[in-house]
């Protein structure tokens, strides 16, 4: 009854169909990342732009002041109100700087988030067309495959899933 329960252990684990695919490798390769990066740019350009315009405004400024309060040219009572001023620029700056961050975070998500969706679908398809039951990733840095096999790599099909091309590796120069 042992030998029979550990021989089916055995034949269903053998059933079992593994493989493995570099994410990273499929995602460099699309050019919707590409696209997407390029519009993530411009968009934080955008954001760039207005806060520097308001830090040399803030700059011109606290520079200004600097200046009349050197040459005795302003009254305590009107220094205050204008280090108030610039205290106010201060944190609308700081703010700007938080929102760039987030607005950003949030485009980047709404870039990508489609691209991965489409690669996932492709892997998807992969794994029912090849009978796979678990796929890894194993993406350098980011992976979770510390071994396997080169004959259970799907990055090739998943790449000709989407329409890409297989880059071909250079071999390593000889010296």
């Amino acid at each position: 009854m042992i030998t029979l329960c550990f021989g089916f252990l055995a034949l269903t684990a053998s059933a079992q169909k593994f493989g493995y695919v570099n994410s990273a490798q499929v995602m460099s390769q699309l050019s919707e990342v590409k696209e997407a990066n390029s519009s993530l740019e411009v968009f934080q350009k955008q954001y760039e732009a207005r806060l520097k315009s308001m830090i040399e405004d803030y700059q011109k400024q606290g520079m200004a002041l600097q200046t009349k309060v050197q040459q005795g040219e302003i009254a305590p009572k009107l220094q205050e109100e204008e280090a108030k001023k610039l205290q106010a620029m201060e944190t609308e700056i700081g703010a700007l700087e938080q929102e760039m961050r987030q607005k950003v975070a949030e485009k980047q998500e709404s870039l990508i988030a489609p691209i991965i969706q489409k690669m996932q679908d492709a892997i998807d398809a992969v794994a029912a067309a090849g009978g796979y039951q678990y796929i890894f990733d194993a993406s350098p840095g980011n992976g979770i495959l510390l071994y396997a096999q080169e004959n259970l790599n799907i990055t090739e099909m998943v790449m000709t899933k989407l329409g890409i091309t297989m880059p071909v590796e250079e071999p390593a120069s000889q010296k």
